[in-house]
């Protein structure tokens, strides 16, 4: 009987192992990374037409950039997250309130070479992963700044319960700065375009992707690396 439960024990640890390991293994960032890095980076300049091809450089406006929501920032792309903790019989678990993401067509600038990457493309054909670098909580002993609470309020959301006691929450918000680093995979296609790029060309690279290839955007530092 002992030896029994040893193994059903032992069996209980080696499936919740496995589903932790393929949880990580396919979340989004790790996804991203893995693409990432199997694939060499190219000037662009030399990407063929329909090339699916990764881009490191520096993100530049085309336009008027995005304000985050939060962070007060100026971007071409911004993700925000608000969770709340909830309470069960037995744990407690995050629960997402609030979701928001916005972004714009922004130009990508590499060796003094700019391409421009359709990043308003459609959800299903774009995975993007930025690093959430601002980060605020709020609880029973710590009350929301008074932006935080108005954001709160913006999506008819409240950080108080029904007995006015603070909500335990937590925010992120990530964001692809003007001028910051990051990585693109995408399918590139050279069309006439009104940005003058190439003074020699009226062509320009356009980045983008579909349901088969997708468009691949991310500013993780283990992606920026030197190949």
């Amino acid at each position: 009987m002992t030896n029994f439960i040893i193994i059903y024990v032992i069996l209980f640890l080696v499936v919740i192992s496995t589903v932790i390991f393929l949880v990580i293994y396919n979340s989004k960032r790790n996804v991203i990374i893995r693409k990432l890095k199997k694939t060499s980076s190219k000037r662009i300049a030399l990407v063929k037409e329909n090339e699916y091809v990764k881009i490191i450089g520096k993100a530049q406006a085309i336009d008027k950039p995005l304000i985050s929501s939060i962070g007060k920032r100026s971007c071409v792309y911004y993700h925000i997250k608000v969770e709340e903790e909830r309470k069960g019989r037995k744990s407690k678990s995050w629960h997402t309130i609030i979701e928001e993401t916005k972004s714009t067509n922004f130009i990508i600038e590499s060796s003094g070479e700019k391409a421009i990457v359709n990043a308003n493309t459609g959800l299903q054909n774009k995975m993007v992963y930025l690093v959430k670098d601002i980060k605020h909580r709020s609880g029973t002993w710590n009350d929301p700044s008074e932006f935080l609470e108005d954001y709160l309020q913006s999506y008819g959301k409240k950080s108080t319960g029904h007995f006015g006691f603070n909500k335990t929450m937590r925010y992120q918000e990530g964001i692809i700065e003007i001028g910051e680093n990051i990585a693109v995979l995408g399918t590139g296609n050279w069309k006439e375009s009104d940005h003058k790029f190439d003074r020699y060309s009226s062509q320009n690279l356009f980045i983008s992707g579909d349901k088969a290839n997708k468009l691949l955007i991310t500013d993780d530092p283990k992606t920026l690396g030197s190949e």
